[in-house]
């Protein structure tokens, strides 16, 4: 099993989907954990102080001055708030400005889902503006690590919880790896203050399934339940992600149709989700011993993901 080496960390967006369980796992691994936010009067921020972490709260994070002298001592910085346009143009290049003042040697942009390094130009919008992000990190002369998840269950498993029917996209025999938002929060927390993975992409890679493999899951475990399905075609995704707008109409959904269209047609179309390139680790060879909470067969077999509850 990899020792991991005491780090003081901070965490931007430890009250999100992937900020909460990240940080609670980097607290249990034993970090010194700096948790930055702009209101201290949430639960979550109480339980994160109750398990140890120091909560600053920051009412200005575009404050590089402010931001730098609240990250004075740390050595890695996390950003895990959701990748909008604003904060990969707007938001991270200012955080970034404020860990180079304040002396921080990592600094971990908000990734977080399919691999940016492995996509060309073009293949997204949102994708671009990571690696114009990209660009201005390797620039400022500190450490990195990119992390790419992958998906999460909630909106790569066929369920109805996310989706009005049984969705599918593009070509149904592509590889998808997705895991538990627990396992996303828990190995990020090991990678991310892993030595080893300086200078690397970290890709998450213990589940695999495509969706026709996922449908054949969902089918056989619930027999009895008719199920309605809708399908977008390649090539629908392929002119939806040239023509959208900048709307946002998914049913629980933060990006706009064309952001999410550029990312369906990275994912469905291309299939570039996931991607192994020279300077990517993969976690199944760097935690060998880690076991998964949940596998994706495991999370098809259940009702209560499955169905809307």
């Amino acid at each position: 099993m990899y020792t991991f080496r005491k780090q003081t960390v901070a965490v931007i967006g430890a009250t999100g989907q992937v900020g909460t369980p990240l940080t609670k796992n980097l607290l249990s691994l034993g970090h010194d954990v700096l948790v930055l936010t702009r209101s201290l009067n949430t639960e979550k921020i109480s339980e994160f102080q109750a398990l140890g972490a120091r909560v600053v709260e920051v009412k200005d994070m575009m404050d590089v001055d402010l931001m730098a002298t609240t990250l004075a001592g740390v050595e890695t910085l996390i950003c895990a708030v959701p990748g909008s346009k604003y904060i990969v143009t707007q938001a991270e290049p200012l955080w970034l400005d404020a860990a180079v003042k304040a002396g921080v040697k990592r600094f971990v942009p908000t990734e977080f889902g399919a691999h940016t390094r492995g996509l060309e130009l073009g293949d997204g919008v949102i994708f671009d503006h990571k690696k114009a992000l990209h660009q201005k990190i390797f620039e400022s002369g500190l450490s990195w690590t990119f992390f790419y998840t992958g998906g999460i269950f909630d909106y790569f498993l066929p369920n109805l919880r996310f989706f009005r029917k049984i969705t599918t996209f593009g070509d149904l025999d592509i590889p998808i790896y997705t895991h538990h938002i627990n396992d996303i929060g828990a190995v990020a927390a090991m990678a991310l203050t892993d030595d080893r993975t300086v200078n690397r992409c970290v890709q998450l890679d213990f589940n695999v399934l495509s969706q026709n493999e996922m449908l054949e899951q969902i089918e056989a475990n619930f027999p009895d339940y008719d199920f309605e399905y809708e399908h977008f075609s390649s090539e629908f995704i392929t002119e939806a992600r040239n023509t959208a707008g900048d709307e946002v109409t998914a049913k629980k959904g933060a990006e706009t149709d064309r952001e999410r269209w550029g990312i369906n047609y990275v994912i469905y179309v291309i299939g570039k989700l996931a991607s192994f390139t020279d300077e990517t680790l993969g976690t199944a060879e760097l935690y060998p011993e880690y076991q998964v909470s949940m596998t994706p067969e495991q999370a098809l077999a259940d009702p209560d993901f499955v169905f809307e509850k």
